[in-house]
């Protein structure tokens, strides 16, 4: 048996050669989880539809595996400007998780995305899956 297992879903899909995410050890790890619309597989360019959108990319991904938010324990977020979209992330951060929140660091990064991606926050996700 392999150490590691690659998966997807139906919800976003990455144009670049990397998996939607790796099983390995119990956890499962995501790549690369934006703001997009699963259904058109645009980006808006509105902050809180953009983390509205992620939360429901990574709750439809997390289904893939068995797993759902409750069962998320660390998320690394990446920010195009973290001052001024941090407080629309967290009032939507809050909403999702409500008084059970996974670890999380956020920082600002210069550019993410292909050209004319209007991505304003990426997560990097660690989940326990259910046993």
């Amino acid at each position: 048996m392999a150490s590691r297992q690659i998966f997807s879903s139906n919800g976003q899909r990455h144009t670049s050669p990397i998996p939607q995410g790796v099983i390995g050890g119990g956890f499962a790890f995501l790549s690369a989880i934006r703001g997009i619309d699963v259904h058109t597989q645009a980006v808006p360019e509105d902050a809180e539809q953009q983390a509205r959108n992620a939360f429901a990319v990574l709750a439809a991904t997390l289904k893939a595996v068995n797993a759902s938010l409750s069962d998320v324990v660390r998320i690394a977020v990446f920010m195009k400007d973290l001052q001024k979209d941090r407080p629309v992330f967290n009032r939507v951060w809050q909403e999702t998780f409500k008084d059970d929140p996974p670890a999380r660091f956020a920082v600002q990064v210069q550019d993410m995305g292909g050209p004319g991606d209007h991505s304003k926050f990426l997560l990097d996700v660690i989940a326990k899956i259910p046993e």
